[in-house]
């Protein structure tokens, strides 16, 4: 599976997700981006950690812009607005906990 989204990651201009693990209220999601590709503003609905795996990238609110390379982590805050930039060629892992 990871294989997949790093093949994917070489020639896509938007993010490439692959779902990799979804029970008992938990997702883990395998999220790869190209330098200077962009998720689009959102909000997390639920409790959520972001672990980068591969590369870096920029976690970015209204009020700061935080970056994460390569094995950081980050407990992203629920219902704030936030996009996520790559600024190298980057994958991540999205903890997604739906029981909180």
């Amino acid at each position: 599976m990871m294989l997949e989204v790093a093949e994917k990651l070489k020639k896509s201009d938007v993010p490439v997700v692959k779902k990799i693990h979804d029970a008992n209220g938990t997702k883990i999601l395998a999220i790869g981006l190209r330098r200077g590709v962009s998720l689009a503003k959102h909000k997390a609905p639920c409790k959520a950690r972001l672990l980068v795996i591969k590369g870096e990238v920029d976690f970015n609110t209204e009020e700061e812009s935080m970056r994460f390379a390569c094995y950081e982590s980050y407990d992203i805050p629920m219902n704030v607005t936030h996009s996520v930039e790559a600024w190298d060629d980057a994958i991540c892992l999205l903890f997604l906990n739906e029981n909180s």
